[in-house]
């Protein structure tokens, strides 16, 4: 197996905002599910340069399909409404779903809870924090409404935030570390106190946005 040589990935989380991670299984985790543009490199403005050349390539190509005939991608016809779109046969039937929002990452930022229909369960403006402490706000509030009233299917998309918890450890680039551990440490206590809670990783390429998704993408 060749050895992976590149030492930063940034991936483009939304037009313009860039996060820079120093290792591939956290990369991995990020971009898994989502359509987030990535590149790797031996340092950041290398791993920037080939995911804007990347980025124009794809462009380029886009330009030139335009003309043609609708294609399909994952399966779906383009010219169908994603919310008419039928659902994948393993769509979950019970569980409720957290998502964070952010504007900027670090940034503004935001979570909610709803349920599988997408009704808002809960709602809360956090303040200046980076995405993945929102995330897991999100998760940590979503465990006690589940609590509460006796939810036990728990679904997130965020595979960043299901490593965390599982693990306990973070990556040595992580911003806001003691407030981000000090949730997981939470968490992990309050899913050890209520075995009867499942958290679950949402499949975004199968199932499409997570129902608490903000709808900024």
């Amino acid at each position: 197996m060749a050895k992976n040589k590149n030492k930063v990935y940034v991936v483009e989380i939304s037009p313009g905002n860039y996060k820079t991670i120093d290792n591939w299984p956290e990369c991995q985790a990020l971009v898994h599910g989502k359509p987030y543009a990535y590149a790797g490199g031996k340092d950041r403005a290398g791993a920037m340069a080939k995911l804007k050349a990347g980025k124009k390539k794809r462009n380029a190509g886009l330009r030139k399909g335009f003309a043609g005939a609708p294609k399909k991608v994952h399966g779906g016809n383009l010219n169908v409404p994603k919310k008419n779109r039928p659902r994948a046969p393993d769509y979950p039937k019970v569980g409720i779903t957290s998502d964070a929002g952010t504007h900027g990452n670090p940034g503004p930022c935001e979570y909610q809870v709803t349920d599988l229909n997408g009704k808002v369960l809960l709602h809360k403006k956090l303040g200046v924090h980076t995405n993945n402490y929102a995330e897991l706000a999100g998760i940590g509030n979503m465990i006690q409404y589940a609590v509460k009233h006796g939810e036990t299917v728990l679904w997130t998309d965020s595979a960043v935030a299901m490593i965390w918890i599982k693990s306990a450890k973070l990556g040595p680039a992580v911003r806001e570390k003691e407030s981000i551990m000090k949730m997981i440490q939470k968490i992990r206590k309050l899913l050890a106190d209520h075995p009867e809670l499942e958290l679950r990783k949402w499949e975004t390429r199968r199932w499409g946005q997570i129902p608490s998704d903000f709808g900024r993408k």
